[in-house]
């Protein structure tokens, strides 16, 4: 049998030969509509069933909640007991929305300038799910992994919760892991800043505002209250007032995100005094925060800014799917860590610092509720540029997670003596 060495050079040099086809399977999936909501994967994932046929990965295991909600999932088995490792990426992405009209180019047309591949999910994910395919097909050419198996984990509805994917998958008791590592966008301020093991969570909420709802050209006669100016008077000074329960964690420094006032709503129209009001929050949470705390501070925010409320009454309402996807976290000295670590380090030069990823993702429900250690975030491309215009990824980033993905998979099936 071959050293591993010898298949790191193999596996490598599989991949630098197909540099033009690992791109242009990006293209073809962005040119794969697959926005989420509605939310419908077919196209992404015929683009997928084709490209592992003409790979020779054979044929994939479809689970799917509905027939248009498909997850893949693609194992290359080496027939050995070892770690069983899975590389993860979701085949939705968000809508085009209301920035449509920003687009430099048709969002669902790949364009290559220089180094940047443009096209709605580019970065978010489907550059990096046209690495791990041709990852999985080099270590297949490989032989295989050492011992143990890789699978290739392809899911539907990331971008609205996650139900109809990973929580499905998980459900379904599909998946028979060691390990996950998704392959989110790592970069922040630039490509592969920081290998993201901590998952940070989120918590959104409504804060309901009733008043008085009558004609509007006696409500200087008559006592009442707007709800809109009440609520109005709430927001603004929420953020400040919200003293929110946290220990530090040393890879979140930042610690939770405050987002007051995602979206706001509320009366009726012109002639009309407004009775109700609401407005919608939510919050990153980090590693050792809880619901029920939250929910406590933010009541109690509330409770002191009772005199801003113009006579108003006020509720807090957790949202119906999202009111809490916790944050998970990977030990820093677990075998798929020092993997990715490794991984990094041959193909970078050196390996990115561990850090927190700042939203929520997969990592929840393979970890959350599957108890699946998942690594939160090493993919190509800069979060920032995920759910806005003109998306892009860098080329060369593309090619670099096909080489860490396959990497990685050597090293971590190979078990903790490599």
């Amino acid at each position: 049998m071959a050293s591993l060495e010898a298949v790191r050079r193999k596996t490598l040099a599989f991949l630098d030969e197909r540099d033009s086809a690992i791109l242009g399977l990006a293209c073809d999936l962005i040119a794969a509509p697959s926005p989420n909501l509605p939310g419908d994967e077919t196209a992404p994932a015929a683009v997928v069933h084709e490209a592992i046929a003409s790979l020779g990965l054979g044929p994939s295991r479809v689970v799917a909640m509905e027939p248009h909600r498909p997850n893949l999932l693609i194992t290359i088995d080496s027939g050995r007991p070892g770690p069983r490792l899975g590389i993860c990426g979701h085949l939705d992405t968000k809508p085009v929305g209301e920035a449509a009209n920003e687009w430099k180019t048709d969002p669902f047309t790949p364009v290559v300038d220089g180094d940047r591949l443009y096209g709605l999910g580019s970065t978010d994910m489907k550059g990096a799910v046209a690495a791990m395919v041709f990852a999985a097909a080099a270590v297949a050419a490989g032989g295989g992994p050492p011992a143990g198996s890789l699978t290739l984990i392809l899911t539907a509805d990331e971008e609205y919760g996650s139900a109809k994917g990973a929580e499905y998958l998980v459900k379904q008791r599909a998946l028979d892991l060691d390990a996950i590592v998704l392959g989110e966008p790592c970069g922040v301020h630039e490509e592969w800043d920081a290998i993201r093991i901590v998952s940070r969570g989120i918590s959104c909420f409504k804060i309901s505002v009733h008043g008085t709802q009558m004609h509007s050209s006696i409500s200087d006669q008559i006592e009442s209250v707007n709800a809109v100016e009440a609520m109005a008077r709430i927001l603004a000074r929420l953020r400040s007032e919200l003293a929110l329960t946290y220990s530090e964690h040393p890879l979140c420094h930042e610690g939770p995100t405050v987002n007051i006032g995602v979206k706001a709503q509320g009366g009726v129209g012109f002639g009309v005094l407004p009775g109700f009001a609401e407005f919608w929050s939510d919050i990153r949470t980090i590693p050792g925060m809880t619901q029920v705390q939250l929910g406590k501070d933010v009541e109690a925010a509330l409770q002191r800014l009772h005199h801003e409320a113009l006579g108003a009454t006020m509720s807090m309402e957790f949202a119906d799917h999202l009111a809490w996807i916790a944050p998970t976290e990977v030990p820093v000295d677990h075998l798929v860590v020092r993997a990715c670590q490794t991984a990094a380090a041959t193909v970078l030069g050196s390996s990115p610092p561990l850090a927190g990823f700042p939203g929520a993702s997969d990592a929840w429900p393979f970890q959350g509720i599957g108890g699946i250690p998942t690594i939160a975030a090493f993919g190509p491309g800069l979060l920032p540029l995920a759910h806005g215009p003109n998306e892009w990824v860098s080329t060369q980033s593309v090619l670099q997670a096909a080489q860490m993905y396959a990497l990685l998979a050597l090293d971590f099936c190979a078990g903790p003596s490599v």
